[in-house]
């Protein structure tokens, strides 16, 4: 794991792109404060730039870090039934690629032990989208992604299976005011 997480750190250092085993699916990440590499993964995913990506970051304490106010609630226990992203009103430090349209950004700490250590020692959040071109189907195995995707990132994480949770994560909004609202 220490060998894919010094590859994949190397990659994200440059601003360029990975495909990477989240605790979700199989996505397509980079640095979420780098407007460059934000503007890679959705040409590579042929994404709408009306449509934004979520980012991962390793704790709590991280999205507030990149957050104007962050609502207090429990995330823990929000998020204890399975991963959940939040979607928040008040970005800062985010690429404009992902903020400009929504003026919002959904952040999700993810329950996987190497894309916590990668984010922790990137630093900063990573862009955590499905590894698949906009409005086809996800991939359920990574030998199902579309190999145009494969070849057009930087970096391909090898990872001993060939399997992740194959689930999408609850989506909650919440906003200043303290209301949480349940989107997915």
């Amino acid at each position: 794991m220490e060998n894919e997480i010094s590859k994949a750190l190397e990659i994200l250092k440059k601003d360029g792109t990975i495909l990477y085993p989240t605790d979700t699916i199989w996505g397509i990440g980079c640095d979420a404060t780098s407007n460059n590499a934000v503007l890679k993964v959705y040409k590579i995913k042929k994404r709408d730039f009306q449509k934004p990506l979520i980012c991962l970051a390793s704790s709590y304490e991280m999205i507030n870090d990149y957050l104007e106010f962050m609502p207090d609630f429990d995330y823990y226990e929000l998020s204890r039934e399975g991963p959940t992203t939040f979607i928040f009103d008040s970005p800062k430090g985010i690429s404009n690629y992902i903020t400009k349209y929504s003026k919002s950004i959904g952040f999700r700490v993810p329950n996987d032990d190497f894309c916590k250590t990668l984010i922790t020692e990137f630093g900063k959040p990573i862009v955590s989208t499905s590894a698949n071109h906009s409005g086809k189907e996800f991939p359920k195995k990574f030998d199902k992604i579309n190999k145009e995707i494969i070849s057009e990132v930087d970096y391909v994480v090898k990872k001993l299976n060939n399997e992740t949770e194959n689930i999408e994560s609850k989506i909650i909004k919440l906003t200043s005011d303290g209301k949480k609202i349940v989107l997915r």
